[in-house]
C-alpha cells in the first residue's frame, strides 16, 4: 500500500505525507534541543541531510512500510514538526498489524499541546485508517516530557531497549510503551 499521498487532520493540525520540498522548513526547525531526543535527525541538519532523510522516508512510504509525514498548523499553514509511523515490524508469524510512531515538534511550537494532539491523531489514524492491532512508541529514558505524554495517551510501559541512534552514532536506552487497538475485543 503506497502511503505517499495520505493525510489526516486533527482539530488544529494537518498531517500529510512528506515531500522533498519540505526539506528547508525541517532544517529551520531542527535544533540541538530537539535533536538530542530523536534518533535519526542530526543537530547540524543541512538541506542535503534533510533531503536524504526525506528521500528514504518517501521510498519507505511508497513501499507501505512507513507513513512519513510533516505536521502543519492549519491556521497559519506553518510546518511545525514531523510524524512517522513505522509499519515494518508486523508479525510474520501471527499476521498482527503493528505500528511504531515517533514525532517531534519545533521549539517555537512546543508547550502548546501539539505533541499530544498529533500523537492522538497518529493513534486514531493507525487504528482506524491503517487497521493496526497495536501501536508502540518509545523515548529516551531521560526524556521525561515524552514519557509523560505516552502515559497521558493511555499507553502501557513494555520495557527498555537499546536503540541505535544514527544521528549520534551510538546506542541509547529507550523506554517503550504500547496501546492495543481499543476497537478489537482482546482476550487476556
Amino acid at each position: 500500500m503506497d502511503l505517499t499521498k495520505r493525510s489526516f487532520e486533527t482539530e488544529r493540525l494537518l498531517v500529510r505525507s512528506c515531500e522533498l520540498e519540505d526539506a528547508a522548513a525541517l532544517v529551520q526547525l531542527m535544533t540541538p534541543s530537539i535533536s538530542q531526543w530523536v534518533a535519526a535527525w542530526p543537530t547540524s541538519l543541512t538541506a542535503e541531510d534533510a533531503r536524504a532523510l526525506l528521500k528514504g522516508a518517501i521510498e519507505a512510504s511508497k513501499s507501505g512500510s512507513t507513513f512519513a509525514s510533516v505536521v502543519i498548523d492549519k491556521e497559519t499553514c506553518a510546518l511545525i514538526g514531523w510524524l512517522k509511523i513505522d509499519l515494518s515490524n508486523a508479525s510474520q508469524k501471527t499476521g498482527a498489524k503493528f505500528g511504531e510512531f515517533g514525532y517531534w515538534i519545533g521549539e517555537a511550537y512546543q508547550r502548546q499541546g501539539y505533541a499530544l494532539e498529533v500523537s492522538r491523531g497518529a493513534l486514531d489514524f493507525g487504528f482506524g485508517t491503517l487497521g493496526l492491532d497495536t501501536m508502540r512508541a518509545g523515548a529516551q529514558v531521560q526524556n521525561h516530557a515524552s514519557l509523560r505524554l505516552l502515559e497521558k495517551l493511555g499507553m502501557e510501559p513494555v520495557g527498555v531497549e537499546h536503540v541505535w541512534a544514527p544521528a549520534r552514532q551510538r546506542h541509547e536506552e529507550c523506554a517503550f510503551w504500547q496501546l492495543k487497538n481499543p476497537s478489537i475485543p482482546w482476550v487476556d
